[in-house]
């Protein structure tokens, strides 16, 4: 008999991955990180402690990955948590306020609320980027409530009621929308529509409440019934690359922007649904494109070769621009370096599962053995600091300060903008990072 595993929903984990943790001061009470904060980084009230924020953020990503329950993760934790010292109640001190507190540290109903709440979020962060990579196909949502005892009355009058994929309401009520909350989304299709005799719902008056953050003061509008703080979309803040899109591409006027925008949010829900990159290669005025993906034998690399080979009158000639995804939040590879060494090639742009994103583009300088001399600087460097980083690790901050090498001696302009996961490492090994591109 064929026994078949539920796949790791990708989406999920790439959000959750991403995310750094916290600012020690944003880490005593759960309304000091708010809202879309958690969509950039991670935060367990009460963990000030760096190491006991990894403990939790790595027993969390093991679940999404391997369908662990809430009874494993807390039988796996307690424990450590207990040997730790981060278990019942003790005296703490709010940063905010000076004041002493007897706080609640681990407890097996505290596990069940960090288990919940991050494994329901991420799931519904992954599922909007799964929305978003098909609404063509699936262009309307219905909003579900299960039918169980401790359903929510509150959110009633949203059951079984269906909107555009892009109307905003879904800015304000995409679900969870509270803790322990139970609703979820249906995507649906035209054809489903006309069968069922369904049509789009009328908008719904959110009766939108004033609500004070009692420890930022903040004066928020939230939709009744909805719990503050869940009144937002993760996955829609998560997939939001406007800003990075303006830090790495300065240079490029707002019509540009918004056409590599457009490209590169659609490179990086190909990779989470194929499993392999995707290149881009446009011309510098953006008025043509072909793109190509990755072999399934060589799913981390495609050939821009093989790309232009497809054919394009227009890119013949023009100076190329290259978008791509990457299979990690690795920075730009070797090879991605390399391609600027073509004349033809302006620039090379990356972009990662988690939103990570890395522009170079051709410098004033040429490439000749800066590779090789790169090389033989790091790896002595490098010998000394294996022990404490992982080959995932040690992988991003060789290619991060190859980038800043490059850049220092001309060859490249380069920028980035970083995943909170990425800026914490690059904090940690700030002084590696410039020995090696000093």
């Amino acid at each position: 008999m064929i026994e078949l595993e539920p796949l790791p929903h990708a989406e999920a984990i790439a959000y959750f991955r991403q995310k750094g943790f916290a600012q020690q001061l944003q880490r005593f009470h759960h309304l000091d990180h708010f809202r879309e904060d958690h969509a950039r980084d991670f935060v367990v009230a009460k963990a000030m402690r760096d190491d006991i924020l990894a403990l939790f953020r790595d027993e969390l990503t093991r679940s999404l990955k391997t369908g662990r329950t809430l009874a494993q993760f807390q039988a796996d934790l307690e424990p450590v948590l207990r040997r730790e010292g981060w278990w019942g109640r003790t005296q703490m001190t709010d940063p905010l306020t000076g004041e002493s507190q007897e706080v609640q540290l681990g407890s097996m109903r505290r596990l069940r609320t960090i288990y919940d709440t991050n494994m329901r979020t991420a799931h519904a962060a992954g599922h909007w980027a799964r929305i978003q990579r098909t609404k063509k196909a699936f262009p309307y949502l219905q909003y579900i409530q299960i039918e169980r005892p401790s359903k929510r009355h509150d959110h009633e009058r949203f059951h079984d009621k269906i909107w555009r994929v892009d109307d905003p309401i879904w800015l304000r009520i995409y679900p969870p929308n509270g803790f322990f909350c139970g609703c979820h989304v249906v995507q649906r299709t035209e054809g489903w529509m006309r069968r069922n005799g369904r049509t789009v719902d009328d908008p719904v008056d959110l009766e939108e409440q004033p609500w004070t953050n009692k420890r930022t003061g903040e004066v928020s509008q939230i939709p009744k019934g909805v719990h503050p703080g869940f009144d937002a979309n993760p996955g829609a803040t998560w997939l939001d690359i406007e800003a990075r899109v303006q830090e790495v591409a300065p240079d490029l006027p707002p019509e540009r922007q918004a056409y590599e925008r457009g490209l590169l949010q659609a490179l990086r829900l190909r990779q989470t649904s194929i499993g392999r990159e995707t290149l881009v290669i446009s011309d510098e005025a953006g008025e043509s494109y072909i793109m190509g993906d990755a072999t399934p034998d060589q799913p981390g690399r495609v050939s821009v070769e093989a790309v232009l080979a497809q054919g394009d009158e227009r890119l013949a000639t023009d100076r190329l621009t290259l978008l791509h995804s990457h299979l990690t939040d690795a920075p730009l590879s070797y090879d991605d370096l390399q391609t600027l060494a073509s004349p033809r090639v302006a620039s090379v742009t990356a972009v990662s599962p988690g939103g990570a994103l890395w522009r170079a583009q051709t410098g004033t300088e040429v490439m000749g053995d800066q590779f090789g001399e790169f090389a033989r600087r790091a790896v002595p460097v490098l010998r000394e600091e294996l022990a404490v980083m992982s080959e995932e690790d040690r992988g991003h901050i060789v290619h991060h300060a190859l980038g800043l090498y490059l850049e220092r001696r001309g060859v490249i302009r380069y920028h980035f903008s970083l995943t909170g996961r990425l800026r914490d490492l690059f904090a940690r090994f700030a002084e590696l990072i410039e020995r090696l591109s000093i």
